[in-house]
């Protein structure tokens, strides 16, 4: 069974790279360009992880974790967060909200690759 995930960011390269990324990888992935694109998408198409970019122009990233974490979605379905800004504030900010880890950017693929391995089955 190929594992699911859906890449959400605002920035259409970034997140056609990650989601090509991680098909090369041997995941499906998805996209989403907005925080309610992303709710949507998740309640649609159920993932099995989720990506998601902290600055978003509709709903920030935080708001769309913790709107994740809310029944009926699945409040178990692993969630990395993507940010500009490596403070530690930030880093709180995200696991409050639900997130399992946090990565800031730029990142490194095989970081990315290696957390994601990590939260999924």
């Amino acid at each position: 069974m190929t594992l699911h995930i859906l890449v959400v960011d605002d920035n259409e390269v970034k997140v056609m790279l990650v989601a090509k990324i991680l098909e090369m990888e041997g995941f499906h992935a998805s996209t989403a360009c907005c925080g309610r694109d992303a709710i949507q998408s998740v309640i649609r198409l159920k993932p099995d992880l989720v990506i998601l970019d902290v600055n978003m122009p509709d709903i920030d990233g935080y708001t769309v974790c913790r709107q994740l974490r809310e029944p009926p979605i699945h409040a178990t379905m692993p969630v990395i967060m993507l940010t500009a800004t490596a403070e530690e504030s930030d880093r709180r900010q995200a696991l409050a909200a639900g997130a399992n880890d946090m990565i800031p950017k730029p990142f490194d693929m095989d970081d990315l690759r290696t957390r994601v391995r990590a939260l999924l089955p």
